[in-house]
């Protein structure tokens, strides 16, 4: 795995990795930054080729999606037992509260780190 722009296979900062599926074979869409030149990619990929670059890696985004998993500190975040289900805004228009359902589930990571993700 390299940056397509400046060819740079050490200073990525990877995302997302994200399997296509059983019929797809080992095929995985993988998004990166590269430090060096600033530019985001997002492209199919062998996995194991993405396995192979994981070790060569030295950034790795603060929370890196792979496949249905958030995962921080290097393990899947788990399900926290609340939830936040409403966000209110007032409209300038109306000059009432609005409110918007937005079904979400929040994930905790052992290290105590939280984020809310939609459902």
């Amino acid at each position: 795995m390299r940056c397509e722009l400046c060819g740079t296979e050490q200073k990525l900062t990877i995302h997302a990795i994200i399997a296509m599926g059983a019929a797809n074979g080992d095929l995985v869409t993988v998004s990166y930054t590269c430090n060096e030149c600033r530019r985001f990619q997002e492209h199919l990929a062998y996995a194991a080729d993405v396995a192979a670059a994981l070790g060569q890696v030295r950034w790795m985004a603060k929370v890196i999606m792979f496949g249905d998993e958030y995962i921080h500190c290097g393990f899947p975040m788990e399900e926290a037992e609340f939830e936040i289900e409403r966000l209110c805004y007032r409209s300038s228009s109306s000059g009432g509260l609005s409110t918007v359902s937005l079904p979400t589930r929040v994930l905790r990571c052992r290290c105590g780190f939280q984020l809310e993700v939609p459902e």
